[in-house]
């Protein structure tokens, strides 16, 4: 069990149920029972994976249940339909596998090209009995256009023009790419260098618990 992951929910005010506890403990289990072998993450202890990166994905948690409220409202959806929410470039599962225990009524697609990570993906998604998530093992490349209401990622490529016509072009009209991102100058620098596709993007400060001294946000663009 790590600790830190309960106190850090508190912190971040996720009122998270007991069996979503219960969910991100055997995530951390798997990725540390697989993690030497398929170099999933940068995570030496159970502690530093709970904090820098389940935890680092959790801090976006209310923010993305405002841009799952706005676009349903838009879109008119009745309460309990799902969107579509894609991490792309998932890797060892965050911040897709967090947010699919924290938005059991959302439906997730794990988007990874690397088969080997595809199998740890697949087998956490079995472990955690996630019906909600799904794995497309794929380059991102090769996801048909307008697939997803919401678009994740956390370690996938810098913001630069293909990257960026990339995620526009698997985001639905309406929708909203979400990146979990560090320093503000890189934000700007690389924002300003794709303006021309992304004229306009929101940039949200996170506070990640046990992180203080990282800078973490999140920039936000609407199709």
């Amino acid at each position: 069990m790590s600790g830190r992951l309960e106190e850090g929910c508190e912190k971040l005010g996720l009122s998270m149920e007991s069996d979503q506890i219960s969910a991100l403990n055997s995530y951390i289990d798997c990725v540390m029972e697989f993690n030497q072998g398929y170099n999933l993450m940068k995570a030496e202890s159970r502690e530093e994976l709970a904090v820098h990166h389940v935890l680092d994905s959790l801090a976006a948690v209310p923010h993305i249940a405002h841009i799952i409220e706005e676009i349903s409202s838009k879109k008119g959806l009745e309460t309990g339909k799902s969107l579509s929410i894609a991490d792309i470039g998932s890797g060892g599962g965050c911040p897709g596998i967090p947010l699919a225990v924290s938005f059991p009524a959302q439906s997730f697609t794990l988007v990874e090209r690397m088969e080997k990570r595809c199998v740890f993906l697949e087998d956490a998604v079995r472990r955690l009995n996630l019906k909600n998530t799904r794995v497309l093992c794929s380059q991102a490349v090769n996801v048909p256009q307008e697939s997803f209401d919401i678009e994740v990622f956390r370690a996938f490529h810098p913001f630069d023009k293909q990257t960026a016509r990339l995620l526009l072009g698997m985001l639905k009209k309406g929708g909203a790419a979400v990146a979990y991102k560090a320093r503000s100058e890189k934000i700007q620098s690389e924002m300003e260098s794709v303006s021309f596709l992304i004229p306009s993007y929101e940039k949200i400060p996170l506070s990640v618990p046990f992180m203080e001294d990282y800078e973490r946000n999140l920039v936000v663009v609407r199709k």
